[in-house]
């Protein structure tokens, strides 16, 4: 099965207690589909974060959906619920 794609922006070499509250946030998140989501931390001073407009932290989902640094937990787990189901939908289309 695909997983869901999520990169998490922060600020590389910035002191951890900068992001440390965030990352606790977004890893309460990702630890109940821990089997299901790839994560990659980059750095928010990347040319890949100035194109999805992201401050100094952020995530994006699937390199579609983009969450700010104070996101609404329960909206980021729907966003993962939902490329999921998209994803098992692309695999049972394969399947016929």
């Amino acid at each position: 099965m695909p997983k869901v794609k999520v990169d998490i922006f922060i600020p590389i070499g910035a002191c951890a207690c900068q992001f440390s509250s965030f990352m606790d946030k977004v890893f309460s998140v990702l630890v109940k589909y821990r089997k299901q989501v790839d994560f990659d931390v980059k750095s928010s001073f990347s040319e890949e974060a100035r194109k999805y407009k992201i401050g100094s932290k952020g995530l994006v989902v699937n390199g579609t959906e983009i969450f700010p640094e104070h996101f609404n937990s329960s909206k980021l787990e729907a966003a993962i619920k939902r490329a999921l189901e998209a994803s098992e939908s692309v695999v049972e289309a394969q399947k016929t």
